[in-house]
């Protein structure tokens, strides 16, 4: 009898417990986001620009990260291959402020407190090389974007967004 008594008394606090979880509002503002359709030629890009937009708009500080990761194939054959994902920082969460939402989650990974390319090592649970890195702290326009490019020298370069400025690659095209 004892036995029984505790085994429905831990069962009643487990469920109690489970009904008081709640996410933060962040969480649930991720969570809200609908995947792209079947028709999307690039899913991945086309649900993190749905992402960044509803993150910014909700002041949100992130990043949206492509980067180009090493798999085998059902052929065993080793191919490479590419994602776009957002980074996030949920203010809610002090213990773990980072995390990060792909199209092909269903819901949030947190990620370690680590460099950049260490976070989505972590995720893809693979070396990584980031391509492309946007990056939009909290209350930020979207003209402030700040472009972060990862070339096959090492250099990581940061410049900033500048819309209806070509670059002189741009112009020679036009002519």
């Amino acid at each position: 009898m004892p036995k029984l008594a505790f085994l429905t008394a831990a069962t009643a606090l487990l469920l109690a417990g489970c009904g008081t979880l709640r996410q933060s509002r962040t969480w649930e503002t991720v969570k809200a986001v609908r995947h792209a359709g079947p028709f999307v030629k690039d899913p991945a890009s086309a649900y993190a620009e749905k992402l960044h937009t509803t993150l910014q708009s909700a002041s949100v500080p992130h990043k949206v990260v492509t980067f180009k990761f090493r798999y085998h194939s059902r052929l065993l054959l080793s191919r490479e291959g590419e994602e776009t994902a957002v980074i996030y920082r949920d203010c809610a969460t002090p213990a773990q402020p980072s995390w990060l939402m792909s199209e092909r989650l269903f819901s949030p990974v947190w990620l370690p407190s680590k460099p950049l390319e260490s976070q989505v090592a972590f995720y893809l649970s693979r070396p990584v090389s980031i391509v492309k890195v946007e990056d939009f702290p909290a209350n930020a326009p979207q003209h402030a974007r700040k472009h972060k490019h990862s070339g096959n020298d090492g250099k990581t370069l940061l410049k900033p967004f500048r819309p209806g400025k070509k670059s002189k690659r741009s112009h020679g095209a036009d002519r």
